[in-house]
């Protein structure tokens, strides 16, 4: 085993980034990537291995099913990606009785990636530091191969308590932390970066999607009885800072 101690805080994905890159340099055929608060079972890494998908043509990575602790999916780890709507929705539940199947993203939580990717498309966005860059990174593989999940290997992480309607973990929410600048500054990154290229009508749905959701969130922090100002300056820098691509570790917003 290899610990690396690094001298500053990279962020996750500086963390996965630097990780995939040793390992290439070690000359690794595969590299599995798992989140520090992930369980995985004891044959999750088998049953990646031994899976047909293994041997489909052009395949970049493959990736277990992340399960809560309580053993329900997690849905929204694995999504299809509509590059002309700029949406991500879940694979449906009833794919995961299936042996393998196709998404467009997936999660760091036990993501088998490729020395073939990482030589094609380089390491993870480390400028992103938190949040999306496992997703960045989907896409950007997405490009030029194809992602495969294996239901057979399972990893439970600990993602805390799921928004109902979102599905997605409650501590994204949360309107006056640090990690919301981070979430909404490389979401809109993220989509900007993959919409579709051309016109203008052609990047119209991104565009909508940036305004509506910053009026609901606007409308949403104004709302708030508690940090309502702290809220809404977070909300509007990282809009701004994700139009414009100024990635990095902002000072401002750090893990506290």
């Amino acid at each position: 085993m290899t610990y690396v101690k690094l001298s500053d805080n990279i962020g996750s994905a500086g963390g996965f980034g630097e990780g995939i890159r040793r390992a290439y340099e070690k000359g690794h055929d595969w590299i599995w990537v798992m989140d520090d608060d992930a369980v995985a079972m004891a044959d999750a890494l088998e049953k990646l291995a031994s899976s047909p998908a293994m041997l489909v043509d052009k395949v970049y990575a493959l990736s277990s099913i992340v399960l809560q602790r309580d053993g329900r999916i997690i849905l929204w780890c694995h999504s299809l990606f509509d590059f002309r709507k700029l949406k991500e929705t879940p694979v449906d539940a009833d794919r995961y009785r299936d042996e393998y199947f196709e998404v467009d993203t997936t999660g760091w939580t036990g993501a088998l990636v490729s020395r073939r990717a990482v030589k094609d498309v380089g390491l993870p966005l480390k400028d992103l530091f938190i949040y999306f860059d496992d997703c960045e990174y989907s896409l950007r593989m997405r490009q030029k191969g194809i992602i495969l999940t294996v239901p057979a290997s399972k990893v439970f992480h600990s993602s805390g308590p799921l928004d109902p309607g979102t599905g997605k973990p409650i501590k994204w929410l949360r309107p006056s932390g640090w990690r919301q600048y981070y979430v909404t500054r490389n979401h809109l990154y993220t989509y900007r970066k993959y919409a579709r290229p051309g016109l203008f009508f052609d990047r119209l749905p991104f565009y909508i999607m940036v305004a509506l959701g910053l009026a609901y969130g606007v409308l949403q922090t104004l709302a708030y009885k508690e940090y309502r100002f702290q809220s809404l300056r977070i909300r509007l820098w990282a809009t701004w800072d994700g139009l414009r691509g100024k990635l990095g570790k902002n000072n401002n917003f750090l893990p506290r």
